[in-house]
């Protein structure tokens, strides 16, 4: 049977949030968050004063509107976060994390700590810049694919041109 990248990368992303959910348990976090849900906490908590809005989040996690929708609403209704009108644009809403999740969010810089190295055990360097490299290429071959050639390979080449 022919195996597909996307499989397999699913089948991770599936046990990477299995696991989060574990080590959450594990350490007796009350709140459960789904990776990406953490992952824009630590965002807003590191982006602390600057005015962030929902179309700052679909950029940064590379997500469609409805998924970054769908996230914002379920973390309002859990509290996790706030959207306040803002000051410059009334049809803007910044979002803001109130004083419970600053407190989660060191909780949360934990999980994934111990998800990584869970993540890269047994793992050498030069594997994991492999790793790296590869997945880098894979995310620009699906952007940048336009017409056959990927235009990440153009870029290579007057890179190297260059050097």
């Amino acid at each position: 049977m022919e195996r597909y990248v996307t499989n397999e990368l699913k089948k991770l992303d599936v046990e990477i949030g299995k696991r989060m959910f574990a080590i959450t348990k594990e350490k007796k976090i009350k709140f459960h968050p789904s990776p990406l849900q953490a992952r824009i906490i630590k965002y807003l908590v590191e982006n602390e004063g600057k005015e962030i809005y929902q179309k700052d989040l679909e950029e940064v996690f590379e997500v469609s509107k409805a998924t970054i929708s769908g996230v914002l609403l379920t973390m309002e209704k859990n509290k996790t976060i706030m959207r306040i009108p803002s000051k410059t644009d009334a049809r803007q809403k910044k979002i803001v994390l109130p004083e419970k999740s600053k407190e989660i969010y060191n909780e949360v810089k934990e999980t994934f700590k111990t998800l990584n190295e869970d993540l890269v055990k047994n793992i050498s360097k030069d594997e994991l810049n492999s790793f790296y490299k590869t997945i880098r290429k894979m995310r620009n071959n699906i952007k940048n694919n336009k017409g056959g050639k990927a235009v990440y390979d153009k870029k290579i080449d007057e890179i190297n041109k260059r050097i």
